[in-house]
């Protein structure tokens, strides 16, 4: 089995159209699967935009399949996080995410699975905690985030036996990124964001193949992902 994968991260709203029509361009060439590790948007931790952010009408054209949540798109309030969200064109991933009280909206789902070319995909989404529950803020938000690695290892057992290929698409940073290799040898391939620090060509930790990619629209990583036995073997561009 083969799939090629294209990866971007920390766009911070940087956003043009030479790049978006390259992403385009990339993935009908490829037949690729678009995905984002987090940061896409203008608005800071605390701000609030007034109206849908222009990142998310770039990325529908560019054409993304999933997204993982990234602290810029998160708000500690249900409101200011729905209007961040306003508009995403595809699934926002988190997994370590969960809201306080069981009637709060949430913008975000923790796992996206598709079919591509045959092979299985299961993504699971990971963000860096914006606030725990020891945290002084933790009475003033709606939400609560758990630990990254516990939570990955306890959705593992449910998406490996339906999975062909195994993603973390998170929003941790590198060094958070190879703990979680290194805790859960389980995983194919970590696509991550958060520390601004591309690694090209994808590295392999405990088994597992991680990349970043560069932040600020600077560049995109196609990865070629072609199954041999149990494992995947990577080649990047």
């Amino acid at each position: 089995m083969r799939i090629a994968l294209l990866h971007t991260n920390d766009a911070h709203n940087r956003w043009n159209e030479a790049f978006v029509v390259q992403l385009r361009a990339l993935k009908a060439h490829h037949d690729a699967l678009l995905l984002d590790s987090g940061d896409c948007i203008r608005s800071g931790n605390l701000g609030v935009p007034l109206h849908p952010e222009p990142a998310w009408d770039w990325m529908c054209q560019a054409g993304y399949d999933a997204i993982a949540l990234g602290n810029r798109e998160f708000h500690i309030t249900a409101w200011g996080f729905l209007a961040k969200t306003r508009g995403a064109p595809c699934p926002l991933l988190c997994a370590n995410i969960r809201p306080k009280q069981p009637d709060t909206p949430l913008p975000a789902q923790p796992v996206w699975q598709i079919t591509h070319h045959g092979v299985r995909v299961a993504l699971i989404g990971l963000t860096t905690p914006m606030v725990t529950p020891r945290m002084k803020t933790a009475a003033l938000s709606a939400y609560l985030f758990d630990p990254p690695v516990e939570t990955a290892r306890q959705w593992i057992p449910r998406l490996r036996p339906e999975a062909d290929l195994l993603i973390a698409l998170t929003h941790l940073g590198v060094s958070q990124d190879r703990l979680l290799a290194e805790a859960c040898p389980e995983l194919d391939v970590i696509l991550g964001g958060h520390s601004h620090t591309p690694i090209s060509p994808p590295e392999q930790v405990n088994g597992v193949w991680v990349s970043q990619s560069p932040p600020f629209c600077k560049g995109v990583t196609l990865l070629t992902l072609v199954q041999h036995g149990s494992r995947w073997v990577c080649s990047a561009s």
